[in-house]
């Protein structure tokens, strides 16, 4: 009876073990490749960052609406009633990449570079958000 009781260990390590079966080369380079082949995941939300180095996230999900005024007006309209209002020049870039879920983060420039005036560079020069009525 003693060595049934000396096997049941071994048994149950064996059958509780979590190794998983190894395959051929060839199919772990392919499952390899894939992974490395599929689409990274949308960013689920829109950073907001301020010259002061705070930042405010928005769900991608509830963004109802963007309007643009050409060059230099953004305004981002959420579900919740907070409306984002970028201000700048030419943020037709902005605009696109926030249109479709693209941008990761809208960020506000420094002070140094509101004075610069690069060619087709797009600047944020301020941003507001206001809380309003849901939508």
């Amino acid at each position: 009876m003693s060595t049934s009781t000396a096997k049941r260990p071994e048994f149950l390590r064996k059958m509780m073990a979590t190794d998983t079966p190894r395959h051929e080369p060839e199919v772990e380079e392919a499952e390899r490749s894939l992974k490395e082949a599929r689409l990274a995941i949308p960013t689920p939300m829109l950073d907001v960052v301020f010259r002061d180095g705070k930042v405010r996230s928005f769900s991608y999900v509830y963004l109802a609406e963007v309007e643009f005024e050409p060059g230099d007006k953004l305004t981002l309209k959420f579900t919740s009633g907070a409306a984002v209002i970028v201000e700048g020049r030419r943020l037709e870039r902005y605009r696109q990449s926030v249109r479709l879920h693209r941008a990761d983060e809208i960020r506000e420039c420094a002070e140094s570079e509101l004075e610069l005036d690069g060619q087709g560079i797009s600047q944020v020069e301020k941003i507001y958000i206001t809380e309003g009525d849901k939508l």
